[in-house]
């Protein structure tokens, strides 16, 4: 699902119809039980969930491949997302990983397209990104240094993480209301300053490679949100990556170029 996820963002990759069938991935994943949900954040914050939240909802909000998000109230009366690690996914994931590790290796060795888009390196960064995700802590620590870096754009809002409520495989944030960017109605665009927001989402990511080498990774529509209050919302920190001063400094020159 996640490889599919990503192959969706590609279309120097894969034709028009793959591609579409692809998008579905991004937020239509089928979700676990609310059983299991419980069991796992009741283990990790080592507390019931009806003491730990004044309210929290069975029916996840969106079902993803690593996790799924279900929508809560705390204790003092914020409204939160809690997202949710799938069961036994670690133990799958690396599993897949063996199996994806041995289909690059013989694409590479026996195709010219394997060669040509070094299928062994993708599948190891593949392998090293998807690992990280699986640490909903260090995804806490990568919504609080975006939210930071990005503190000068008043139309861009990043989720913040509540540390009391977040281990390796539960992550609570802020609920931000909002609709993905893409199921917008026609109404809606019209009445929308889609060219600012536009500019800022533009300005958000040159600044993010170009200036501070951290970057959100995975922006495939799914994790793209129009707030209530127009603005837009980057969600899911669990990709991100890292831009090095020297690879900064060839981009500066391409642009110039441009």
């Amino acid at each position: 699902v996640k490889l599919g996820q990503l192959l969706s963002t590609r279309a120097d990759l894969l034709p028009p119809a793959f591609l579409e069938a692809l998008t579905r991935l991004q937020d239509k994943v089928e979700p676990f039980s609310f059983e299991e949900a419980e069991a796992i954040v009741t283990a990790e914050l080592g507390v019931k969930i009806s003491k730990a939240f004044a309210t929290f909802e069975e029916k996840p909000i969106a079902a993803a491949s690593l996790g799924q998000v279900h929508r809560a109230t705390l204790r003092d009366g914020r409204e939160v997302a809690v997202k949710v690690q799938r069961p036994d996914i670690r133990e799958t994931v690396v599993k897949d990983l063996k199996a994806l590790e041995e289909i690059a290796a013989f694409a590479q060795s026996h195709t010219e397209v394997g060669k040509q888009y070094q299928f062994k390196a993708m599948v190891e960064e593949f392998h090293k990104s998807i690992l990280r995700e699986l640490d909903y802590r260090q995804e806490a620590r990568n919504l609080t240094t975006l939210a930071q870096n990005l503190d000068e754009f008043d139309r861009i809002v990043v989720p913040a993480p509540i540390s009391d409520f977040t281990t390796s495989r539960v992550l609570t944030t802020t609920y931000i209301r909002g609709l993905k960017i893409t199921s917008l109605s026609p109404v809606v665009k019209t009445e929308l300053d889609g060219a600012g927001l536009a500019e800022q989402l533009f300005r958000a990511y040159l600044k993010q490679i170009l200036v501070d080498g951290f970057v959100h990774a995975d922006p495939h529509p799914g994790n793209v949100f129009l707030t209530e209050d127009d603005r837009i919302a980057l969600l899911d920190l669990g990709m991100v990556a890292h831009v090095s001063s020297g690879m900064q400094e060839k981009l500066l020159q391409l642009l110039l170029a441009v």
